[in-house]
């Protein structure tokens, strides 16, 4: 009697009842080759596990080989610390089906919009997503090349990166002279990865090479860019080198490994660190031993004020753009009306003498929205256009949209005042 592993009809019948027993929570990604879901498994005795990642990807689009191989590498005893877990990988009704860890966090691209592009920021992520990377590279019996390093493909949480969406990752075959499959995000995707030859670790070199591009100046990065030779202000001169040879046009030119990149960068960034760490001990008045005044106190980590920023630092990107969108609007639609009625009045405020409308409208409506919407605006990529908001009084949101406010409850409380001695006497509304 077969054994059931080598029966089809059993793999089949058995990957249906897996299937059946999934219930989709909600879709993150749908594309006419593949759908991304997050998903629950509901046995027969009500138990409930999850929630996991499953990916369901088309069979004719010749992807989704590298959850295979990274299958076989857990299944041969591999455990990896970058990237997501494996539970199952199997065929059915023409589609590759994927269930993995459902890794919580935000993207890279959302981390550096959150806290800004830096040195200090690249220095805290490029090493970790580096040792993602070579756990890739160092799988046996082939590498696997990811092919599609990007910032929306880097999840990060408090203190762990993990690298993600392996749809187009490929195991590198010695002697082949090209991939079967050109796909890519074409900012970071390497010139072989577009018919120029096969793809190797020098190919996710590369494309490290631009997300550290990316750590460093917030911009999508392109050829122009390193034709140039990387000439941004942001980029320190040390990282201008290691940028043009991980991003060189020819493999051969660029760091022959991920080690040997993350080897330079890390070397680098300490030769960068101690010019700032003698002028910090200078400042402070360590190095002569003269009196200096006492540092300023940090809030402590665990803070109220902390813990609202980091609170509010997990939001989508997206949800903040729509939520900043819809006070804009508001403030819009207020300066209109003000603005309308003071210079245009209708009804009672006919009667109200033009120095009494800018006060009742300007003075108290159009600034209490200013200052309202002030308070619960996003402003981190407003004040990366405007720099002076970053700065006292404006840094802190609250306080000063909260003073905004408060002058207009004083300018209402005058307004109050003037029509109830008599100044101004507006007609009854009925």
């Amino acid at each position: 009697m077969g054994s059931m592993e080598n029966d089809p009809l059993a793999t089949y019948l058995e990957a249906l009842a897996r299937d059946d027993c999934y219930r989709v929570e909600r879709v993150l990604k749908s594309a006419p080759h593949e759908v991304t879901e997050v998903v629950y498994f509901e046995g027969a005795n009500n138990a409930r596990l999850g929630p996991f990642v499953r990916k369901r990807i088309r069979c004719e689009a010749e992807m989704g080989k590298g959850y295979r191989h990274l299958m076989e590498a857990q299944r041969a005893g591999r455990r990896f610390v970058h990237l997501p877990r494996l539970y199952d990988v199997h065929e059915r009704d023409g589609e590759l089906v994927v269930v993995m860890e459902y890794v919580s966090g935000h993207t890279l691209r959302d981390e550096v919009y959150e806290h800004d592009p830096s040195m200090a920021l690249a220095a805290r992520w490029f090493p970790q997503l580096c040792d993602g990377v070579t756990e890739l590279h160092e799988l046996t019996p082939a590498p696997l090349i990811h092919r599609d390093l990007k910032p929306t493909n880097v999840l990060v949480s408090e203190a762990q990166l993990t690298i993600i969406d392996f749809g187009i990752a490929r195991a590198f075959r010695e002697g082949a002279e090209g991939d079967t499959t050109h796909f890519g995000t074409r900012s970071y995707a390497p010139p072989e990865q577009f018919g120029y030859g096969q793809t190797d670790e020098r190919s996710d070199v590369y494309a490290l090479g631009m997300i550290l591009y990316y750590l460093l100046t917030e911009r999508d990065p392109g050829p122009a860019v390193v034709r140039a030779g990387f000439p941004d202000a942001e980029i320190p001169p040390l990282m201008r080198g290691i940028l043009a040879r991980a991003c060189a046009f020819d493999p051969q030119a660029r760091f022959q490994s991920v080690r040997e990149l993350k080897t330079a960068f890390v070397e680098a960034a300490e030769r960068m660190e101690r010019p700032a760490q003698a002028a910090s001990a200078k400042r402070a008045g360590c190095t002569t031993g003269q009196n200096s005044s006492p540092a300023k106190p940090v809030p402590p980590a665990g803070s109220l004020r902390s813990a609202i920023w980091s609170l509010l630092g997990k939001i989508p990107v997206p949800l903040c753009r729509i939520w900043n969108g819809a006070i804009w609007l508001l403030w819009a639609l207020m300066t209109f009306a003000c603005f309308g009625i003071t210079f245009f009045p209708v009804g009672i405020q006919l009667a109200a003498p033009f120095w009494y409308r800018v006060l009742e409208y300007e003075g108290f409506l159009w600034l209490g929205v200013c200052g309202i919407g002030y308070m619960f605006l996003d402003k981190r990529r407003l004040r990366k256009r405007l720099p002076a908001l970053a700065r006292p009084p404006f840094s802190n949101g609250f306080v000063f949209g909260g003073v905004l406010f408060a002058i207009s409850a004083v300018v209402m409380l005058v307004c109050i005042g003037i029509t109830s001695s008599g100044i101004v006497v507006l007609p009854s509304s009925s």
